[in-house]
């Protein structure tokens, strides 16, 4: 067996371990949280909006609730908005923000929870920056959609393509990360605008 083949079954063995050590199926039971006084008291401005559909809201506040409970046990990495629109249809949003990576974590978690089988269909958007994980010249301070294509066998990335068409695969293993595709899996479409919805339920997971 070639050596760079060897390399590639241990990154990819060594990202299943780290991610099944992140998202174990005793933290995302686990409702322990930091003190009070390190949730942020100030919104920071910024573009992240995920939309959902296909799944009741009920599944998805489970879903978040387990992504929550595994990711903040220890401080506040993640804080989504859920806006419940209808039955089928959520939308969720960060208020005070979250960094790069852990928004891919929290969209692949949105296809793969545990022991909740569904199949949602999911779009994602953000402006990238700089400093984000996984950057590469071509798709930083874009404009990306963010998804797993329904014919994902991976299980351990997200896919982007910027409104200019580039598309790539944001793979977790190690050596994996932004590889360019020749064509896009989904096309890029317009995010979703919060100001043309008639907002139902909204509830600030933590």
């Amino acid at each position: 067996m070639e050596p760079k083949t060897i390399l590639v079954i241990i990154g990819v063995l060594i990202t299943a371990l780290f991610l099944k050590s992140r998202i174990s199926n005793n933290k995302s039971k686990n409702e322990n949280r930091p003190a009070n006084k390190e949730f942020p008291g100030r919104e920071v401005d910024n573009d992240k909006i995920v939309l959902i559909e296909n799944t009741s809201s009920a599944e998805i506040k489970k879903v978040i609730q387990q992504f929550c409970n595994s990711y903040n046990q220890e401080g506040f990495k993640a804080l989504p908005l859920l806006t419940i629109v209808s039955a089928n249809k959520c939308i969720v949003t960060f208020p005070f923000d979250i960094d790069f990576e852990n928004y891919c974590y929290f969209i692949n978690y949105l296809y793969y929870p545990n022991d909740i089988f569904y199949k949602p269909i999911i779009k994602a958007w953000t402006t990238t920056k700089i400093n984000d994980a996984w950057m590469k010249d071509e798709i930083v301070n874009k404009n990306v959609m963010l998804y797993v294509p329904i014919d994902d066998k991976d299980h351990d990335n997200v896919y982007l393509t910027t409104s200019a068409y580039k598309s790539y695969k944001m793979g977790f293993a190690l050596g994996e990360s932004s590889q360019q595709l020749s064509m896009p899996k989904e096309k890029y479409s317009e995010p979703i605008k919060m100001n043309e919805i008639n907002p139902g339920e909204v509830i600030q997971f933590k």
